[in-house]
């Protein structure tokens, strides 16, 4: 499985990348730029934050358990990471009235719990995969 996530991976990086130097209208410093901070936001913040629930899952949550919670944690880590700067209302200021037309706190809410419930409904599937991983 590893392989083909690889794949598409660089895949998509290589039509983005084309895409940004064919296109003429295209600000290529502030592509790097944007680039950059990514990289650093990633790598400073969820990465740190992903391993230290880890460590936490491993010694508060029992073993059956684990594979649920560790997807539960990263999917609503992920989620949250994306909807906090629109849910706690930056844009607004820079002309763009349509950030938040709607109180999206509540949808947040909502998204995290059906994720972390899908994860936990889904254990059964994640201990199946996980034994076929094994053999």
């Amino acid at each position: 499985m590893r392989r083909p996530l690889i794949a598409a991976g660089l895949l998509i990086m290589l039509y983005g990348i084309a895409g940004a130097i064919l296109d003429t209208e295209v600000n290529l410093v502030g592509v790097v730029a944007f680039g950059a901070v990514l990289l650093v936001l990633h790598d400073g913040i969820f990465l740190p934050l992903i391993a230290g629930a880890g460590a936490l899952v491993r010694r508060l949550v029992p073993p059956g358990w684990q594979p649920a919670v560790r997807f539960a944690a990263i999917v609503d880590l992920a989620v949250v990471m994306v909807a906090s700067p629109l849910v706690l209302g930056f844009g607004r200021d820079a002309g763009n009235p349509t950030v938040l037309p709607r109180p999206y706190g509540k949808g947040l809410l909502l998204i995290l719990v059906v994720a972390t419930v899908a994860a936990v409904a889904g254990r059964k599937g994640f201990e199946r995969f996980r034994r076929r991983d094994d053999r």
